[in-house]
């Protein structure tokens, strides 16, 4: 299983597989100390439908006043159908998560990627596999991401039916 490592931040680790790409989603996690941002199809089952990822999630919006964590989706009705378990974390940390939705100009982009602060990430080319590349430390690339990132965003808006409570 590929690990992101801290002795040599800067290492490109190459992934291919679920269980690989949810670890190294659940490490940049536990390094994130601003921001988390998160681009793909939906709120990803494999990176973030499971308990240890939301604990994590959630001990990082509660942080501090200042930690954001920015989901920018094609569509969540598939994660309330299915009962996604980072719902009702974003449905009580309204301040520090915020969920949107891609801009029609937006919906036929492939990748999926996952930034953490400023240097570190996770980058699939096709969003419908897990296979890709990812780096703790390495500010170009993911100067270049969240660029991308903020042009999505910026065009997004916010997902009412993730902020509403489904019973």
């Amino acid at each position: 299983m590929a690990e992101l490592s801290t002795d040599n931040a800067s290492e490109l680790i190459q992934f291919d597989g679920r269980e690989s790409a949810q670890s190294i989603a659940l490490q940049l996690a536990q390094h994130a100390r601003r921001e988390i941002c998160f681009f793909g199809q939906s709120i990803d089952p494999v990176l973030f439908d499971n308990m240890t990822m939301v604990d994590c999630l959630s001990e990082f919006a509660r942080r501090n006043n200042k930690t954001i964590i920015k989901f920018v989706v094609d569509s969540t009705q598939h994660n309330v159908a299915t009962g996604h378990r980072l719902l009702p974390l974003a449905q009580r940390l309204t301040s520090s998560i915020h969920i949107h939705l891609t801009a029609p100009q937006h919906k036929n982009a492939n990748q999926m990627f996952m930034l953490v602060d400023d240097s570190g990430y996770l980058y699939c080319p096709n969003r419908l596999r897990y296979q890709g590349k990812a780096c703790l430390h390495d500010v170009m690339t993911a100067r270049n991401l969240k660029q991308d990132f903020s042009e999505i965003w910026n065009h997004s808006s916010v997902d009412i039916n993730a902020r509403q409570i489904h019973i």
